[in-house]
């Protein structure tokens, strides 16, 4: 069994610009319910989704020697997200009534921007 090859830096753009448009797309789906329960919910779609996606491709596929990104560390990133996304949410809400969608704009945009720049320096030798 081979280890799966890194993503190309293109491939890795185009995946954290999708999931920055449905983290997106969750959070201004939510918009009308309670925002802790929005928040948690969304937690939970960002933690637990992409590890049982990924456990279903690896038996999918029989990759056993695959380089994961560290498990903490990601949990910990996509906690502090979703935590910045309530924090703007509370700012803004009294000021417009377009938090949610600014506040959704935003998630994508870090998710997209950032996330291909995180994912290689979490890949990094110095942080594996």
């Amino acid at each position: 069994m081979t280890p799966r090859p890194e993503p190309s830096t293109a491939g890795l753009r185009l995946a954290y610009a999708a999931a920055g448009l449905l983290i997106g797309g969750a959070w201004l789906y939510g918009r009308d319910m309670p925002l802790w329960e929005h928040a948690l919910r969304l937690c939970v779609i960002v933690v637990v989704v992409p590890p049982v996606l990924h456990l279903i491709r690896s038996r999918l596929r029989r990759y056993s020697a695959d380089r994961h990104l560290p498990l903490r560390r990601l949990v910990v990133a996509k906690v502090l997200l979703v935590a910045a996304a309530v924090a703007v949410e509370l700012v803004l809400d009294p000021l417009t009534a377009w938090a949610s969608f600014v506040t959704a704009a935003a998630l994508a945009a870090v998710v997209a921007v950032g996330g291909p720049t995180w994912h290689q320096k979490q890949r990094s030798p110095s942080h594996g």
